[in-house]
């Protein structure tokens, strides 16, 4: 049965990351899909649950980058054959907190319908 409360997109969101109260490093991430209360990113490390990032994700011609907080809810490791030898990756599940509504519905009706 489905708990969720927002239909999924399944759109490759280019993005960049940060984990919050970690030395500013910023990763790069593509969003497996997303919905009004969260995002599933391919992230190369495994992050813990309850884990807090800082998203930011530029939208429109001019590039206007909306911010948006979220935190870690799961993770699955994924395994896919590669030229050189297996390659990992996580599956992660963010759920948004304290982040603006409006924020997410740019972010959705820019990316909804678009061709990769």
């Amino acid at each position: 049965m489905e708990r969720r409360l927002f239909e999924r997109v399944s759109v490759p969101i280019k993005l960049q990351y940060e984990v919050k109260n970690r030395p500013k490093l910023t990763e790069e991430s593509t969003s497996r899909n997303i919905s009004g209360g969260g995002i599933c990113l391919a992230l190369s490390e495994k992050l813990l649950p309850k884990t807090e990032l800082i998203m930011k994700i530029d939208i429109g011609k001019d590039k206007n980058t909306i911010s948006i907080d979220g935190r870690v809810s799961w993770n699955r490791r994924v395994e896919i054959a590669g030229d050189s030898g297996p390659v990992v990756y996580y599956d992660t599940g963010i759920e948004f907190n304290n982040t603006d509504p409006i924020n997410i519905n740019k972010i959705i009706t820019h990316f909804y319908g678009k061709s990769f």
